[in-house]
């Protein structure tokens, strides 16, 4: 699950420099848009990056996330993508 955990980083950053760059923690409980819990790292990603970052993660894993019944609206957080994704290799 940690090279999951490090494709979805990667491409978190390559899609976001600003995260890598200000050495912002990206971890599996960083929300990828809003946090819905005080105190909880943000990454703020907006519509457009999100379709971005499920465009690059479904070349990477070779996957289409329609066809796998994994629901983007049900992926909140980094660690929902990585377990999301785990399950597609």
């Amino acid at each position: 699950m940690t090279d999951v955990l490090n494709v979805v980083t990667r491409a978190i950053t390559g899609i976001r420099p600003d995260l890598g760059d200000s050495r912002t923690d990206i971890t599996r409980e960083s929300a990828l848009f809003y946090a819905a819990e005080p105190g909880r790292p943000v990454l703020g990603l907006d519509s457009m990056e999100a379709l971005e970052l499920i465009a690059v993660l479904e070349r990477e894993f070779g996957v289409e996330l329609a066809e796998t019944g994994i629901r983007i609206a049900d992926l909140h957080t980094v660690g929902d993508v990585v377990d999301a994704l785990s399950g597609t290799r």
